[in-house]
């Protein structure tokens, strides 16, 4: 359904029931994008850098399920395997032979300077450091305040994500709706990411190797490139409809666990300016 189509849809159910008061925010409609009333909310980006032998990992794993727990799907979380903690052992070894690395992931790690920093590390919306022209790097115990920095600012525009999934031939077709409200006088670049749940592998929790740990929101890919397409500066008002396809990869992903993740970045800061996040089936 289209941004204007769920508007209409919106204001009539706002006829309908008369006088009665309708709390906000309007929210996300948890299976792709604004909805209706007068607000598109803002949601924010969490990206956890991490790996399956970094002993303190599963604290900042723990902290954005927390912080999840919280914000519900206003925060979008990414856990990206990178570094070499991320490294696989070779074949025939006993833990730690899954490979979670994949070129999106460790290029953003790479370009954003977490390569090397003892990890985990992570970034809340790609913010800047203040007085600097990097982003801000954090430790786990610093998420919460930056998320709740961004989670009540006013969003500048909104994303509505449709997708279809052909299993024959694994391929992921993502149609991203996009609705500026407030003037983008910075080029801006739409980025569309695929996502998998709860894979079960090995993982360093301290000194204790854990066979079946869980691994949420791993980054496997990306549809349209590590930084996606480049949509220029765009006026509010400005209704936009993409569509991209590609493959699901690695051979054991599973469809049912995937989420297509969608982010609309400033190519000059690299700060988000919002994201939206949906189940691929």
């Amino acid at each position: 359904m289209k941004l204007h189509q769920l508007a209409l849809s919106a204001i009539t159910a706002l006829l309908i029931s008369g006088c009665d008061k309708i709390e906000g925010p309007y929210g996300t409609n948890n299976g792709g994008g604004p909805i209706g009333g007068d607000t598109i909310v803002q949601n924010v980006l969490l990206e956890d850098f991490t790996g399956h032998t970094c002993q303190a990992c599963p604290n900042a794993h723990r902290e954005a399920t927390r912080l999840h727990d919280i914000y519900g799907d206003r925060l979008i979380i990414l856990a990206l395997h990178a570094d070499f903690w991320a490294d696989p052992y070779p074949a025939g070894a006993p833990y730690f032979t899954y490979d979670f690395r994949n070129p999106t992931a460790t290029a953003i790690a790479t370009d954003f300077n977490v390569i090397g920093q003892p990890f985990p590390k992570g970034m809340v919306h790609r913010m800047l450091n203040p007085g600097t022209s990097d982003q801000l790097i954090l430790d786990w115990a610093g998420w919460e305040s930056k998320v709740d920095q961004w989670i009540n600012t006013v969003a500048k525009a909104g994303i509505e994500i449709a997708t279809s999934y052909d299993s024959g031939n694994k391929n992921m077709t993502a149609d991203i709706d996009l609705k500026v409200v407030s003037d983008l006088t910075d080029p801006v670049s739409l980025a569309v990411y695929f996502v998998e749940d709860s894979i079960v592998n090995w993982q360093k929790d301290g000194s204790t190797n854990v066979q079946n740990y869980i691994h949420r929101h791993v980054l496997r890919g990306s549809l349209n490139g590590t930084y996606g397409e480049d949509l220029g500066a765009l006026t509010a008002g400005t209704e936009l409809t993409k569509s991209y396809t590609g493959q699901l990869t690695p051979a054991d992903a599973d469809a049912a666990h995937i989420y297509i993740v969608a982010i609309l970045t400033n190519n000059v800061t690299k700060e988000v300016i919002q994201v939206e996040e949906v189940k691929l089936q």
